[in-house]
């Protein structure tokens, strides 16, 4: 009888956790070329948004960067161009603020407040390790150095690259339907 109530009970655990696990399935265990997105996890925003889920009809820009990130803050004048250029064409860009240890929210408004090169994007802010930004997509996809860039086009992840092979004929490419990673490489190795 004490060996039944053993099993009954580790089977009720199992279950358990069977069920947190089913129910917690809003977000891929893991990220990569190819997974389907359909939610934004939780942040902060500082600037446009709130960004909550994927719209299938809109193409999502996501650069990860960080205040401390030299090479982040490089980049953005030339992802600030292109969001300019392409603002009438569905294409969302999010300046995803993430491991930002010891730095507030309120700092990194103020940051941005500084940077007018950032004017053109949506700006969310999800603090350091442990955020619902780090553990659904710094941690699911593998990420351990920034700038990183994600596309994302009809809620599946298309290219997780950098913000230098982002250019105007990789965005045409992605509004005309005609993405694939080999014409994006294609269209690095010409001049804009």
């Amino acid at each position: 009888m004490k060996i039944f109530k053993y099993i009954l009970s580790a089977v009720l655990i199992i279950a358990g956790f069977s069920v947190k696990a089913q129910s917690d399935n809003t977000y891929p265990a893991y990220l990569d070329i190819g997974t389907n997105v359909k939610n934004y996890p939780k942040v902060e925003w500082i600037k446009g948004g709130p960004v909550t889920s994927f719209d299938p009809n809109k193409i999502y820009i996501i650069e990860l960067w960080a205040t401390w990130c030299v090479p982040c803050i490089q980049a953005m004048p030339h992802l600030n161009q292109l969001a300019e250029k392409f603002k009438d064409k569905d294409i969302v860009f999010i300046a995803q603020d993430v491991m930002e240890k010891g730095k507030d929210k309120g700092y990194v408004e103020k940051f941005v407040d500084q940077h007018p090169e950032m004017k053109n994007f949506n700006i969310g802010y999800s603090g350091g390790d442990g955020s619902d930004f780090d553990q659904h997509w710094i941690k699911a996809a593998g990420i351990n150095s920034i700038p990183q860039t994600f596309i994302i086009q009809n809620n599946t992840i298309m290219w997780q690259t950098g913000p230098t092979k982002l250019n105007e004929k990789v965005l045409q490419l992605l509004v005309d339907g005609k993405f694939s990673i080999e014409a994006a490489e294609a269209a690095n190795q010409t001049k804009n």
